[in-house]
């Protein structure tokens, strides 16, 4: 482990009342991750603000916590200029970054038919998202894209709430499962895992390939149905599946736009 921890708890975050939180928490014990928990609920009630922030406090010796959501805002949404000065005129390092590596990285593609529409929107996307896609190839939600301003706006207080235990990017992490899993078991499975035909049969593969690393105790036989069955809980476990790659492989950011990425958001996935 390059990073030490022991504790590695992942959420997939709901957006306001009602939507469904799923949490996990898998801990490392001679060499292996057990599956503690996979939940939707706690004593029968959704994981609402409070609940959740107290369950994660109650739990934050020794462990690192990965998120499903933005956990930071975009530039023009954190600007405190009175005025706006315009996209060309702005000095702020990730606008800049958006004018020039981020414009760089969008001309790799091939050249399309006349653009009706910016290339970029610094006020629902961040420098990380427009990375993640031109370099990874895998496109992921916009920061305060159609229907995620309740879960970013979410995700933005439990950042807060959850100081001091939990500090972003030092044992609190931005994730995206769907990268994890396409970096890790391909495109087809990255598809496939949810909302198909063969959901059940793709993520029993999925926890199959990594029986040597991930089991389920005694005890978690029901989890692991329900990892099986429940999206939610299924990105939760691949949240804290992601945490520990982090920790054991010593991810880092890329050095090229590494001060603008610390301070506008990385969505942390598999090299």
């Amino acid at each position: 482990m390059q990073r030490a921890f022991e504790s590695f708890l992942g959420v997939d975050l709901g957006g306001g009342k009602g939507k469904t939180t799923a949490v996990a928490r898998l801990r490392l014990r001679d060499g292996t991750l057990e599956v503690l928990e996979a939940t939707t609920a706690v004593d029968g009630e959704p994981w609402h603000d409070e609940k959740l922030i107290q369950y994660l406090k109650l739990h934050a010796e020794g462990a690192v916590l990965a998120v499903d959501a933005p956990l930071t805002l975009t530039a023009c949404v954190r600007c405190r200029e009175p005025v706006c000065p315009g996209l060309v005129a702005c000095h702020d390092a990730t606008i800049v970054w958006f004018r020039t590596a981020g414009t760089a990285l969008a001309a790799v593609d091939p050249p399309e038919a006349p653009r009706r529409r910016p290339l970029f929107t610094p006020y629902t996307q961040r420098a990380t998202e427009v990375w993640l896609h031109r370099k990874g190839g895998i496109l992921p939600r916009e920061t305060l894209g159609q229907g995620m301003g309740p879960l970013t706006a979410r995700a933005a207080h439990l950042t807060r709430a959850l100081l001091p235990e939990f500090t972003l990017n030092r044992n609190l992490l931005e994730v995206y499962p769907k990268a994890t899993l396409q970096k890790l078991w391909g495109s087809s499975v990255a598809r496939s895992y949810k909302r198909e035909v063969d959901t059940w049969e793709t993520r029993a593969g999925v926890l199959e390939s990594l029986r040597k690393e991930v089991v389920f105790g005694r005890t978690s036989r029901l989890a692991r149905e329900t990892v099986l069955s429940n999206d939610h809980c299924f990105d939760a476990v691949i949240c804290a599946y992601t945490a520990f790659l982090w920790a054991r492989d010593g991810w880092t950011m890329p050095e090229e736009g590494r001060e603008v990425f610390e301070v506008d958001g990385w969505i942390w996935a598999p090299p």
